[in-house]
């Protein structure tokens, strides 16, 4: 019975260490790049990297959506941006918090910029849509 016990116990130990070690390198670049911009303390890295695993995990369970229902695919996509932002404004300072608010605005600008730029090239409004979440996506 001991033998079973600890073997399961075993198992299931080698099971978190693989699970663990297997970091999607997308959301470690995102959240060293958070950790640089921000100067997080190693608390905030380690939930920095949460949130960002998961944004990338819930990324890839819509991907197939991308070429299906890309109006599906657009609403979850803005879904996951903004639990994303939630997450990362409640673990974020005060000056962090100042920061990130001016990084959004930069993008917020040059969002609007290009959104006038294409509609003077005539774009549909779903083509601008999928410009600006692409200008997101990088």
């Amino acid at each position: 019975m001991k033998k079973i016990f600890f073997s399961i116990l075993s198992l299931f130990l080698a099971v978190s260490v693989i699970a663990q070690s297997s970091v999607n390198p997308n959301a470690k670049k995102a959240a060293d790049e958070m950790i640089k911009i921000y100067d997080l303390d190693e608390k905030q890295s380690v939930t920095a990297l949460e949130i960002q695993e998961r944004r990338y995990r819930n990324l890839a369970e819509i991907a197939s959506l991308e070429s299906t229902d890309k109006d599906l695919y657009r609403h979850k996509y803005k879904a996951i941006l903004q639990s994303t932002d939630a997450s990362l404004r409640r673990m974020l300072n005060e000056n962090q918090i100042a920061s990130y608010n001016e990084r959004k605005m930069d993008l917020r600008e040059r969002k609007a910029e290009k959104t006038a730029e294409l509609k003077e090239q005539g774009l549909s409004m779903t083509e601008i849509e999928d410009a600006l979440l692409e200008m997101e996506k990088n």
